[in-house]
């Protein structure tokens, strides 16, 4: 009986011991995400979305892997804004009046017109490396409570063509129009 009970012991020690590990883990990855959104609470606030008739006409409509949002110039610095601040499956849609951004769960972020600063390809962002202008960057102008904010948010269409139906709809109902799509270079 007793060498069944140090079995017993044997295989309970490692496993409280990881199980321990993988929940110190865990705590340290939210301790440092809610610490992210602490030094980052001007980006708290999501973007106002106006309603669906206040859009204008829906242009172009892709169905879109969304991978981040980051300070412009800062790649690797992700953004915590409502609505952008976790990767995922969605769609992107452009209005005459906007860029919407939806990801099924989050808040719907919608980019005025007037917000966007330019609209190109790119490469990579944080941790994502695709093929050479396989991304779509949209630089545009958050309004964060400690003022305008320039942004990136990149976005990786999945169906063949969609992304230059995109760019070029973007590129039409911005008001400093003509934009040069950029591609892999910094926001301008």
């Amino acid at each position: 009986m007793g060498s069944r009970g140090d079995r017993l012991m044997e295989r309970l020690v490692p496993g409280l011991l990881v199980t321990a590990l993988a929940v110190l883990i865990l705590l340290t990855m939210v301790w440092a995400w809610r610490g992210r959104q602490r030094r980052q609470r001007a980006f708290a606030a999501p973007a106002e979305v106006p309603a669906a008739d206040a859009r204008g006409a829906e242009l172009v409509r892709a169905s879109v892997l969304y991978v981040a949002t980051t300070k412009a110039g800062e790649p690797l610095e992700r953004l915590t804004i409502p609505g952008l601040a976790f990767r995922g499956r969605g769609e992107a849609a452009v209005y005459e009046q906007g860029f919407l951004i939806t990801i099924p769960g989050e808040p719907e972020t919608f980019v005025p017109r007037d917000a966007i600063r330019s609209i190109g390809t790119s490469t990579w962002a944080i941790d994502r490396v695709v093929e050479t202008g396989g991304l779509v960057r949209l630089d545009w102008t958050y309004p964060s409570a400690d003022g305008p904010a320039e942004v990136e948010s990149y976005l990786r269409a999945t169906e063949l063509g969609d992304a230059r139906r995109l760019i070029d709809a973007a590129t039409a109902i911005s008001p400093l129009r003509p934009i040069t799509p950029q591609q892999e270079g910094t926001s301008s």
